[in-house]
């Protein structure tokens, strides 16, 4: 069960540890369904899991294994703040069996910019293979909860905006099928992002797009520039929203060790960064 504590307390809470096989074919599915483009995640044998893939341990969980069992939420006020994988020992492949458990680190407050409460959860997945005693990789995903009167946090436009022409490398446009193929990969089963009743009534004009789908395809963009294995922290911070329709631009820098992508929207808004840090030899 959740129990409070201040910012420096963790755990707070923790799920009992279950067990996440990486296997060949979920391997090959998630791949497709985040657009990678790398030979290492779609070769027919031996293939390397993409490096946001640890988000589809939750297809492994049953309730008992959530740091969040036993405790309500209601998903139309919960945002997706930031998204953290350190890798320890190089590269998830198929064929590994991991022992994992998730806590939750600590919880703590800041005031909305809209007025209200935004209380943040920093929930942490670690996992080990069989029989190791050092963990292979950790994953942090950092909630938001929005207590506010202001309406939803992540404010929809007042219009759709219209898709701009798609330039060079740019993906084709978004759609809510985009949606429902990541989330089934991944087993993010938000309705907010598929179902329009449950979109509308929590404030927004329908189904917007799985932050961590663009995620997934700004972090293949990045294994193609310095390969999945040279990969050792990859952190990612949401900024906007992405609609049906939205054709996003991904733009990948490099700077010694570390590699960016920023992902835009066709309004030339933010909708996300991502921060590589590799070895270098």
């Amino acid at each position: 069960m959740l129990t409070e504590g201040p910012a420096d307390q963790a755990p707070v809470a923790a799920g009992a540890p279950f067990r996440f096989v990486v296997e060949e074919g979920k391997v090959h599915e998630f791949a497709r369904a985040t657009r990678s483009r790398c030979e290492e995640h779609l070769r027919p044998e031996d293939p390397l899991a993409p490096l946001t893939f640890l988000t589809a341990s939750q297809l492994w969980m049953a309730p008992e294994h959530s740091a969040w069992h036993g405790v309500e939420r209601d998903f139309r006020s919960v945002l997706h703040g930031e998204q953290e994988y350190v890798f320890h020992a190089g590269p998830l492949r198929a064929g590994d069996v991991l022992t994992a458990r998730q806590f939750i680190e600590r919880t703590y407050e800041k005031a909305g910019r809209r007025g209200g409460t935004m209380r943040f959860t920093d929930v942490v997945t670690r996992f080990w293979r069989m029989g190791e005693a050092e963990p292979v990789a950790d994953m942090r995903t950092v909630t938001i909860t929005v207590e506010s009167t202001a309406g939803p946090a992540a404010a929809a436009p007042a219009a759709a905006a219209p898709a701009a022409a798609p330039v060079a490398g740019d993906e084709p446009p978004l759609t809510v099928t985009d949606f429902v193929r990541y989330q089934g990969a991944s087993g993010d089963f938000n309705p907010i992002h598929h179902d329009p009743g449950f979109a509308c009534a929590a404030g927004y004009p329908g189904p917007f797009a799985v932050g961590m789908l663009a995620a997934g395809v700004a972090a293949n963009r990045i294994a193609e520039r310095a390969g999945t294995a040279a990969v050792r922290r990859l952190r990612i911070r949401f900024q906007s929203t992405a609609w049906p329709g939205d054709v996003l631009s991904y733009a990948v820098s490099e700077d010694d060790p570390t590699l960016s992508a920023t992902v835009t929207r066709p309004d030339g808004s933010v909708h996300l960064t991502v921060v590589a840090e590799r070895d270098v030899p």
